[in-house]
């Protein structure tokens, strides 16, 4: 039955073929009486019959393959199916489409009943309303089915169950391990995307540059009219920005253990917004402590032959540079702590901190609420100054300035042993200002910290045909010992390359050659630190006599 009934499924999609093979007098309602050759080997590859089973196939169905049957036209495609659900099923069954688990019964092995083989099937049912966004109809209304194991307690739900850890009482949400992520994705209670939407968004955001909250508006524009809810649905189809990223971020989480082979575990009892974090930050730390995949990449853009005496060598280069792509982050140097929001200016550990005066070194707590400095005179005069600056049009010229006296400062601070530099963050603000009277009028030079600071910079490690073959993010400057680190990190173990292009290759030179650490020294002795021709002309003094 089930061979007859893809076979006539697949006809009625390749009438157009099968009139192909005929002139053009026939008449399109007439019956074809033969099949063409190449539909009849695709009917029996895809239906599994020998080439006489096919034809006596199409003498039995033809007719009604051909006379496009009422009947079988509603159930032939998805939207057909959900027309008929419309039209004839709203009060028996008001969705046309169920989620349910993949499982019928408990996969816990440590199960009473599995270890029992009582072999029962999941019978506790709870039916929830929901929406699901497709990829061809838009939203339309759902039934959602979670089955409960009466044995073992799990409860399972479309693409994941949930299991409570018996020596921690916690509950996790664990994925469900298979080749492929799941067809759909849950990313609220009552709220499920199709996993070939989730791609799509997030190919748009990656290649498009759309945000996810775009994507949210573009989808519900497209599909405006031909959303199938129910007037007396539960739920609503209001697709946000959220579920977007959530749908990204389940999906890139299970593809990265899927292509590993391991497995997608995160806690239950969560708000949804902080459910996957801990596993991104462990998925990221991964990768920059392993590489990236492209570690390994090599090819003729990124290894020349050279032949000399009559010895072939193979020179590989690669280059460093740091990408502005900031995001915000706690104020107090080099913390990685995360921010509650991005609109925080400390993280949770150093939260105290901003009850205390922004400028550097006092310590004393702020004036009031919408002061950021203490009652002392200097301190304000600097807070209003920086306000006064903050909205003048020379602002960008006067941040590009001061990233460009950093740079030349830092080859001289270098000797005085700072290997950290902070190479030009705007976080930092500096200013001459002017308290008192008459005989009392002094002047102080402050220094503050009155912005939301922001990482320094995304510093990549990029092959010469452009594949970027690590990334590590830079938190307060692109200080000189964490390019090293960086490098050593990528490359310890693995192939080295044979130059290293970097434009403070002249700072860097002097820390890795003359470093305390003989190991950096070995590391980087046979490795050529030059400086690209760009940065040397716009950054490099002439005077400095090393560089």
């Amino acid at each position: 039955i089930s061979q007859i009934l893809a076979f006539v499924l697949l006809c009625s999609h390749l009438k157009c073929n099968i009139l192909l093979l005929y002139p053009s007098r026939h008449p399109i309602n007439q019956v074809p009486s033969i099949l063409p050759r190449e539909t009849r080997i695709f009917l029996g590859e895809s239906c599994n019959m020998d080439d006489k089973d096919v034809e006596a196939c199409w003498d039995a169905v033809k007719d009604v393959v051909w006379a496009e049957d009422t009947v079988f036209q509603a159930i032939q495609n998805d939207e057909a199916v959900e027309h008929t659900f419309q039209k004839h099923g709203r009060k028996l069954y008001p969705s046309p489409r169920s989620l349910w688990p993949p499982n019928q019964y408990c996969i816990n092995i440590e199960c009473p009943y599995v270890k029992a083989n009582k072999n029962l099937k999941l019978q506790q049912v709870s039916e929830l309303n929901g929406i699901l966004y497709t990829v061809s109809m838009g939203p339309i209304a759902v039934r959602i089915y979670q089955m409960t194991c009466e044995g073992c307690k799990i409860v399972y739900h479309p693409d994941y169950f949930v299991k409570k850890d018996p020596d921690t009482n916690e509950r996790s949400r664990h994925y469900y391990d298979a080749t492929m992520p799941p067809g759909v994705l849950q990313v609220a209670t009552h709220h499920f995307v199709e996993t070939a939407l989730s791609r799509m968004w997030r190919n748009h955001m990656l290649y498009g540059a759309t945000s996810a909250g775009n994507c949210a508006k573009v989808y519900m524009r497209m599909h405006s009219r031909t959303a199938c809810i129910p007037s007396e649905w539960t739920v609503q189809a209001s697709l946000r920005s959220d579920y977007v990223y959530d749908a990204f971020k389940i999906l890139s989480l299970l593809e990265y253990h899927h292509s590993r082979g391991t497995h997608l575990s995160v806690p239950q009892t969560i708000d949804q917004a902080y459910r996957f974090d801990a596993e991104m930050l462990r998925v990221n730390e991964e990768i920059r402590k392993h590489g990236q995949p492209e570690i390994n990449h090599w090819c003729e853009k990124c290894v020349r032959t050279v032949v000399d005496n009559g010895k072939a060598y193979e020179i590989f280069a690669v280059i460093c540079d740091g990408v502005t792509v900031g995001r915000p982050c706690c104020g107090v140097p080099h913390c990685k702590g995360q921010l509650k929001s991005t609109q925080d200016v400390f993280c949770i550990e150093h939260d105290a901190k901003r009850l205390i005066c922004r400028v550097t070194g006092c310590e004393r707590r702020i004036k009031s609420t919408t002061s950021q400095t203490c009652d002392l005179l200097d301190h304000q005069a600097a807070e209003a100054r920086y306000r006064d600056e903050e909205k003048a049009v020379f602002q960008l010229k006067l941040r590009y300035e001061r990233a460009r006296r950093a740079d030349e400062q830092a080859n001289l601070d270098w000797d005085f042993g700072n290997a950290d530099l902070d190479t030009g963050s705007d976080a930092v603000f500096q200013a001459v200002v002017e308290t008192g009277k008459g005989a009392k009028k002094q002047k102080s030079t402050v220094r503050a910290q009155f912005g939301r600071r922001w990482t320094h910079n995304e510093q990549l490690i990029i092959a010469p045909c452009g594949t970027i073959l690590a990334r590590e993010t830079f938190y307060f400057s692109e200080a000189f010992s964490a390019v090293a680190q960086l490098v050593r990190d990528t490359f310890e173990g693995r192939r080295k390359p044979n130059h290293f292009i970097f434009d403070c290759n002249c700072i860097l030179s002097k820390y890795v050659r003359k470093h305390i650490d003989p190991a950096t020294r070995d590391f980087f002795e046979d490795i050529g630190l030059a400086v690209d021709v760009f940065h040397f002309k716009c950054k490099h003094s002439e005077k400095d006599t090393y560089c």
